[in-house]
């Protein structure tokens, strides 16, 4: 009987951090959104751009995609709480970001 208890004590907790696949496709497409914003701020501050700098090329899009969904791989149910239901940035999505960027610049 006490290894029944212990094993729902672990099945509790190791399903706490699960994330709904409704959640996943949600951050994905508000960060894929949110960086593609982000990147054509910059295009349009720098005016380093050739052409329009408002224009979403194929490439950024793809980029912003698939780190969107590297980033989706590790996330956590108060890093979604955070982004998509109260609009906020946390510094552990920022460092999630980079190592993303790293890994999709490289496809």
């Amino acid at each position: 009987m006490g290894a029944i208890a212990t094993l729902g004590f672990f099945s509790t907790s190791a399903f706490a951090h699960v994330i709904s696949p409704e959640d996943h496709h949600a951050f994905e497409h508000k960060y894929s959104d949110f960086c593609v914003k982000k990147e054509l701020a910059l295009r349009k501050k720098e005016n380093k751009t050739i052409g329009n700098p408002g224009y979403v090329d194929e490439g950024l899009q793809k980029l912003c995609d698939c780190i969107a969904q590297e980033e989706s791989k590790t996330l956590t149910k108060d890093e979604v709480r955070k982004f998509v239901r109260e609009n906020k940035y946390p510094m552990s999505l920022m460092m999630k970001a980079g190592q993303a960027e790293e890994v999709c610049s490289k496809k």
